[in-house]
């Protein structure tokens, strides 16, 4: 499809007048195939990671709890750029579509390059300060996340470059793009990892070349799709102008600050799971957590071709097909939530065991899936809704509820609930519960006012 023909691919919201479930999985299904394919990865790193030891698996929690947080600042460019981008399009504005694009790009390289940094010069401090470690797990810790600190810039620049793609109604690219870029990561770390014996450091590295790639291949597509093959146009509408630039931070400052506060709870949370828990605690933790994210494929899919969708629709000016997607997008949501409660809440203990044999993990892991999923259930209206906030590019709901429940309610909650009534980790699970039902009825809330049909961006 060249972005500046007069007769364009057809998206699966344009073939069809009416809306179904089929329509939504057309656009859908591409980004929930990749989501599996993202997760396998974090299972397949995390069961290397588990086979080197505890104190390795312990390691790469509290990496991965802290790189969540820093990786998660890229929607600060990529909700705004999918707002903008998907209403353009649908508005046939292409001129925009180019402008928004280089403008997301070259803003996604800035901050990705300068956090990165800032980051790797000072991973030691952020470890010590906020989980206060075993010198051994600690160590490892370091080792696996100053190298992915490295890689940070690719990080936010595949996140604006993925973003672009689907805005145009094409998520089969972005799939193939990092679908590949996974398989990379894993033959990767089985080399790096058991074959040239670079242990947690190995896992790091592979981690970075995957990235990498995505990187090329994604640029190359935005540069074919949107800019015609011209790299002078391409590069002349790779600038920051202080208008756009106010636009993306205006819609996407609220979407960051609800990212954030999810990742950033998460942290002090695993700080209070290795406080509590200790090493044994943590692994469970950070596996369970790996575990959950096979829930959220289809949902985090459902969740941006709804944003998508509603984004195009709100470019045409079709208020009433909105409603259908929402409609029919819950409908998916529930069945999604029914199907993924067999293996998490009747077959706990057999999960956990294809990561690890200890006891007390396995413990630990069981009790976090079971009382966890009962809140999960209530994610189907956070995600749902939340993609039809960030179509509209009305991002100030969400992230409400997201600082509601997760910074002023669950936090605390935790630490009152592990400590004064000495429930341990059990009370640490059991907040995370209470918080997603929390954040889906502040959610349901803002979502019953409309204001999303008339939002202006």
């Amino acid at each position: 499809m060249n972005i500046t023909d007069n007769k364009f691919e057809k998206t699966p919201i344009e073939e069809h007048s009416q809306v179904t479930m089929q329509t939504i999985f057309k656009l859908s299904w591409p980004v929930m195939i990749g989501m599996i394919l993202q997760s396998l990865l974090n299972t397949v790193d995390t069961y290397f990671i588990s086979n080197l030891g505890v104190n390795q698996a312990a390691a790469a929690g509290i990496a991965n709890s802290i790189t969540g947080v820093i990786f998660v600042i890229s929607t600060l460019v990529s909700a705004g750029t999918i707002a903008l981008v998907s209403r353009s399009y649908g508005e046939n504005d292409y001129l925009k579509v180019k402008r928004y694009s280089g403008n997301s790009i070259a803003l996604a390289g800035l901050i990705g390059i300068s956090l990165g940094i800032l980051c790797y010069l000072n991973a030691i401090s952020i470890i010590e300060k906020i989980f206060s470690p075993s010198e051994i797990v600690g160590n490892f810790a370091y080792e696996y996340i100053s190298i992915i600190f490295l890689g940070t810039v690719f990080v936010f620049l595949n996140s604006a470059l993925r973003t672009i793609i689907q805005s145009l109604g094409d998520t089969m690219t972005p799939l193939i793009i990092f679908g590949f870029s996974n398989i990379i990561n894993i033959l990767l770390d089985y080399i790096f990892i058991f074959q040239m014996n670079m242990g947690i450091q190995g896992a790091a590295i592979a981690t970075v070349i995957s990235n990498l790639f995505s990187f090329i291949a994604a640029i190359v597509i935005v540069l074919i799709k949107i800019y015609e093959k011209n790299i002078i146009l391409f590069i002349a509408n790779l600038k920051i102008h202080f208008e756009t630039t106010s636009r993306i931070f205006r819609i996407g400052g609220w979407a960051c600050l609800q990212q954030v506060a999810r990742p950033i709870t998460g942290m002090l949370m695993f700080s209070l799971v290795y406080e509590v828990g200790q090493a044994e605690g943590s692994a469970a933790f950070n596996i369970g957590s790996q575990l959950f994210n096979y829930t959220f494929i289809v949902l985090i899919g459902l969740s941006t071709g709804i944003s998508i969708m509603v984004g195009q629709s709100l470019g045409r000016g079709n208020i009433h097909q909105c409603d259908k997607i929402i409609k029919e997008g819950l409908k998916i949501a529930f069945i999604n939530v029914l199907i993924f409660s067999l293996p998490y809440v009747i077959f706990p203990s057999y999960m956990m065991r294809i990561f690890i044999k200890d006891p007390a993990v396995i413990s630990y892991g069981v009790s976090y899936l079971r009382i966890i999923y009962m809140g999960i259930v209530f994610v189907v209206f956070t995600t749902t809704y939340g993609g039809v906030f960030q179509g509209a590019g009305d991002t100030f709901p969400p992230m409400l509820a997201s600082i509601v429940a997760n910074v002023v309610f669950k936090l605390p909650l935790a630490y009152i609930l592990a400590k004064s009534f000495n429930l341990e980790l059990n009370g640490v699970w059991y907040s995370i519960a209470l918080s997603v039902f929390i954040e889906a009825i502040i959610i349901l809330f803002y979502f019953k006012t409309n204001r999303w049909k008339v939002f202006k961006i």
